[in-house]
């Protein structure tokens, strides 16, 4: 996070001090001092926006959000996701940079965060709706979105004969690499992942990675081409009960049923069902467990 002067570190950690005791406009203040000293560091301009946003003027931080994307136009500190929230917009999916970034900096406290405070049980959802759907079932090949450190593999490995993997966070795929469970893992987009299946897979499956894509049209399409006839895609989702999809607060999207329903063409659905995934706050995230066939 250094800005490579050693007064607009300073400047920066005595605002930092001010964010904590709660004192926005005070340390926004300091920021913009310290961003005089150093104006083109990417990492303190984004946090200038976001304090901003804290101390009530979203509007404001506007410009310095954009500001920042002159800087950092991958977006790795996920400008693009603060800037739809203040419009109410509805962007296709999370910037990857921010997504690789995010999950490199989670991935050493990522299996406890999960299980312990977030009570996350999203591959237990999987496995059970595989039980319900294909009992018995062994997979030739199967594909595991998102696969992070291998949780759903885990859920997944006794029932395939060949397990893949791909994440966009190298630090979450040496986890997963870790488990020995996979035989073979990929670090990218889990589209262009699918895209480049040599072979085609009967089992799919996304357990909460699609919460980091709105526009799902894409995916879907990927998964069905990648599919063979018969096959099964199995993935949960956070619930969005009007229409369509929504970015949270939380930097996550939901997705309502009937959304599913629209783009699953080419798909009988199996299953479509409430169901909760994870914990937040104390409260349970409404969402949905899905298993669609493959015409």
């Amino acid at each position: 996070m250094s800005s490579g002067d050693l007064t607009a570190d300073r400047r920066f950690a005595y605002a930092q001090m001010l964010r904590k005791d709660g004192d926005f406009a005070a340390a926004a203040e300091v920021l913009a001092q310290a961003l005089e000293l150093a104006p083109r560091w990417a990492e303190g301009t984004f946090n200038l926006a976001e304090t901003l946003v804290d101390a009530g003027r979203k509007y404001d931080a506007v410009p310095v959000f954009e500001q920042y994307l002159e800087l950092d136009p991958a977006d790795s500190m996920g400008a693009a996701v603060k800037l739809a929230l203040i419009s109410e917009a509805k962007p296709p999916a999370m910037p990857p940079a921010y997504i690789e970034r995010l999950f490199d900096e989670y991935a050493p406290r990522f299996e406890k965060a999960l299980l312990e405070k977030l009570h996350y049980r999203a591959p237990q959802l999987i496995k059970e709706a595989l039980d319900e759907c294909a009992p018995g079932r062994k997979f030739a090949r199967a594909f595991d979105l998102g696969c992070g450190t291998g949780l759903a593999g885990l859920a997944l490995r006794e029932r395939a004969l060949w397990l893949g993997g791909v994440d966009l966070s190298a630090a979450m795929v040496k986890g997963a690499r870790d488990k020995n469970i996979y035989d073979d893992l990929i670090v990218g987009d889990m589209t262009q992942a699918l895209r480049e299946l040599t072979n085609p897979c009967d089992l799919i499956a996304a357990a909460d990675v699609l919460t980091y894509v709105g526009d799902l049209a894409g995916v879907f399409a990927e998964v069905r081409a990648k599919l063979m006839a018969d096959g099964l895609f199995v993935f949960t989702l956070q619930r969005h009960d009007g229409d369509g999809y929504v970015l949270g607060g939380e930097h996550r999207f939901s997705h309502s049923r009937t959304y599913i329903e629209s783009i699953a063409g080419g798909f009988e659905a199996l299953k479509i069902d409430d169901a909760v995934s994870r914990r937040e706050k104390g409260k349970d995230v409404p969402g949905l467990i899905a298993v669609l066939r493959k015409h």
